[in-house]
């Protein structure tokens, strides 16, 4: 974001207005600073001129001069006479700030931080030994290595694991991929043209925001309840607001952990039918739910709703494997092939042939995976309570993550940026809401037991420093 158009810069302050304490001139210092903090406005992002950018957000230019003069003495920005004012690194620029996409969250804190912010195992090390050959190579069909389906032998199996958890499937329903993510973005690419509207959970996982944003579609938010998104929610996004397609994530919720009842389940298909609407379902945690069986897929209870699901490796096993999956009817499969390879050939065989061999151990890898992850819950819940007086999250159902809300309002943004000086790296609320979720924060518990006690002492200690001028009024 170079240039952001003032419209840009509107949208993402949003009701600015609601947020901090004292004059309009600093809350606007407050808004424009945490978004800043958050790399929302990276260094170097030249801010619209001042007038434009006054009338867009309905202030006076004063007003909008003193929050800026207000920043400026923080070195937040900086203004030379005939140039636009534009925003510099803050202090300790190299640990300080919440990177802004799933790519750059992965890539800001490596080795710098214990990273609760990302939600993925930390290491390989509970997979069992597996090994590829020369002469497994050798013996892959096709053998030149180019197949942007997949290889046979991995599409034959994942689809005998859906047949067997209720969704009859067939190698040729199945899709290879580099992971979730690219299983979401070409889902995506194929069945929704640029400026559609897509209707998403609130929150959400947020890599689905970042695809939606690469790809120019709009995300419409899903009005729910504490039971998840209602088919209510899910007609108006459709009847009101034009989106034709929701991306959903109906088994284990990232990040809230919430597992929907099946009586939501059967109702939100029931209204996909009705609406004979597209859903893309993300069940990449669908066999992590801690105390129940893998929940049924969408696209086993809708009839006449085209449902597409995404499935990866990475949650169960390890995000470095690089596999996921689309599973699809074939005519949707065979045009997102077709979409793929103009940028995309296929995905690694030897990586294909080791989630081949994974899926043999797969049922016990679940089983050790779901009580590890439930531990890890419970005791990272119990200590971050502790960290963090007041807090609110509910235990999560399954998965990897906690969804918290920080006490009074608190800005999320501002304490990530806080709490990466401290050593710890946490993802802000604002990366998996389309509409806020300026005061929660998403943490991963997925982490040894020596991980999460130094990691939450070190979120005592940041948050120690937290002053009530870092809330929303």
């Amino acid at each position: 974001m170079d240039t952001p158009s003032v419209s840009e810069v509107a949208a993402l302050l949003g009701d600015w207005p609601a947020r901090g304490s004292g004059s309009l001139a600093a809350r606007l210092a407050f808004s424009l600073r945490s978004r800043i903090l958050a790399d929302l406005l990276p260094p170097g992002t030249a801010l619209p001129p001042e007038r434009l950018l006054a009338d867009a957000l309905a202030v006076s230019r004063s007003t909008l001069v003193s929050a800026l003069d207000l920043l400026r003495s923080e070195g937040l920005v900086t203004s030379r006479q005939g140039s636009a004012t534009r925003v510099t690194a803050p202090p300790a620029a190299d640990t300080v700030g919440a990177p802004l996409t799933m790519a750059a969250r992965l890539l800001g804190a490596a080795g710098r931080a214990i990273n609760f912010g990302i939600s993925a195992p930390p290491a390989a090390a509970h997979l069992p030994a597996l090994a590829v050959t020369s002469a497994d190579l050798l013996a892959a069909v096709p053998s030149h290595g180019y197949d942007p389906v997949g290889l046979f032998v991995l599409r034959a199996a994942l689809a005998e694991r859906h047949t067997a958890s209720g969704l009859p499937t067939r190698p040729e329903e199945i899709q290879v991929t580099h992971g979730a993510q690219h299983a979401i973005d070409l889902a995506l690419a194929t069945l929704c043209p640029a400026g559609d509207a897509v209707a998403v959970e609130d929150p959400t996982y947020p890599g689905v925001l970042d695809v939606l944003s690469a790809r120019r579609l709009r995300a419409v938010p899903i009005a729910g309840d504490a039971r998840g998104p209602t088919p209510a929610g899910l007609e108006d996004a459709a009847r009101n607001h034009g989106a034709r397609l929701a991306f959903l994530l109906p088994a284990v919720h990232n990040p809230t952990g919430r597992v929907l009842d099946p009586g939501r389940r059967q109702a939100l298909a029931r209204a996909l039918d009705r609406l004979e609407m597209t859903a893309v379902e993300d069940n990449t945690l669908a066999d992590l739910a801690y105390d129940e069986a893998r929940p049924p897929s969408l696209a086993a209870l809708c009839r006449k709703a085209l449902v597409v699901t995404v499935e990866t490796t990475s949650k169960v096993a390890w995000g470095g494997l690089r596999v996921g999956w689309l599973r699809a009817p074939s005519p949707v499969i065979e045009r997102s092939v077709r979409q793929r390879t103009s940028g995309d050939l296929g995905c690694s065989v030897p990586a294909q042939l080791l989630a081949r061999q994974l899926l043999d151990h797969y049922d016990g890898l679940i089983a050790a995976r779901r009580t590890a992850l439930q531990a890890s819950a419970t005791r990272f819940g119990a200590l971050l309570a502790e960290a963090i007086p007041g807090c609110t999250f509910d235990p999560p159902a399954g998965g990897l993550s906690l969804w918290v809300r920080l006490p009074d309002g608190a800005d999320a943004a501002a304490f990530a940026s806080r709490a990466l000086r401290h050593g710890v790296s946490v993802a802000p609320g604002l990366f998996a809401s389309p509409t806020g979720g300026h005061d929660h924060l998403r943490l991963c518990h997925d982490r040894p037991d020596e991980e999460i006690t130094e990691g939450l002492a070190r979120l005592a200690a940041a948050w120690s420093e937290t002053t009530p001028t870092v809330v929303f009024a």
